[in-house]
């Protein structure tokens, strides 16, 4: 088979079966501002299908991408779009610290889903301090160990619920303090 008709009838496919739609046949029938779009239910999700829903869609209210085989040039085509306001990319470990720079680039997140990614407390760091965020889940090896770093961006965000390995964050008062004479 040719390779103009594989993508054709791969096109078609995604098309036919694209999301939470009532099967529109053709990219025309997808409208362009989606209220949730589902990835997760998929077998197999790749930076092939993001890029050609990128070729009609433009806001999305929600987007689940868990558990999907997306990059971090997905991350970057999804700045293309004028929002986004749920993101969730749980379970998707070839996303890095590397994305960082295109989440910040995202418009409206509200509730970002990083559990289960390959970005670092380092990473996290970066997160832009203008997102709005009302709750970021994230997932930390030992994150008694980075404390520090998880208080930083708890505070960053005070307006944000900061799920840590699911469970709540809070800053940890400290009731002895010492002065240097």
């Amino acid at each position: 088979m040719r390779k103009k008709k594989k993508q054709k009838l791969k096109e078609q496919q995604f098309w036919s079966t694209f999301a939470y739609f009532s099967r529109p046949q053709l990219p025309d029938a997808v409208p362009t501002e989606l209220d949730r779009v589902n990835f997760r239910i998929w077998d197999s999700v790749t930076d092939d299908e993001i890029e050609l829903m990128m070729t009609h869609v433009r806001s999305i209210n929600m987007l689940d991408l868990d558990e999907t085989e997306i990059t971090n040039y997905s991350i970057e085509l999804l700045t293309q779009l004028s929002f986004i306001k749920e993101l969730r990319l749980k379970g998707c470990n070839q996303i890095d610290d590397t994305a960082i720079a295109h989440i910040n680039n995202i418009k409206g997140l509200e509730l970002l889903h990083l559990g289960g990614t390959s970005i670092s407390i380092n990473g996290l760091l970066q997160l832009n301090s203008e997102h709005a965020f009302k709750t970021l889940l994230i997932s930390v090896d030992e994150p008694e160990k980075y404390n520090n770093e998880l208080s930083t961006l708890a505070q960053r965000f005070a307006d944000c619920q900061l799920i840590v390995n699911h469970k709540d964050f809070t800053v940890p008062k400290t009731d002895d303090w010492s002065f240097d004479q």
